[in-house]
């Protein structure tokens, strides 16, 4: 299972803060999960140490669910753990 120690939303009305969270989540996983475990495992060691990652800026359309959102960032965090 992956837990998300700490996540900074700029933007974000906190209604929809749960639901993002929760999509983000298990997106991670789902992307984890398809590299199957040494990848996964290979991944989540570029955390260890950090303190931050920073995904960049994403262009959502206006309206668009939080659960949208939440599933457009898990690419560039992992592209930013990796990194």
């Amino acid at each position: 299972m992956l837990h998300i120690d700490r996540l900074v939303l700029h933007g974000i009305d906190p209604k929809d803060a749960e639901a993002l969270v929760s999509a983000l989540q298990a997106e991670l996983q789902r992307q984890l999960g398809t590299n199957g475990e040494a990848d996964a495992l290979a991944a989540l060691r570029g955390i260890v140490g950090r303190s931050r990652i920073k995904a960049p800026p994403l262009r959502v359309a206006r309206g668009a669910p939080p659960e949208t959102l939440g599933r457009a960032l898990a690419g560039p965090i992992l592209r930013g753990v990796k990194s």
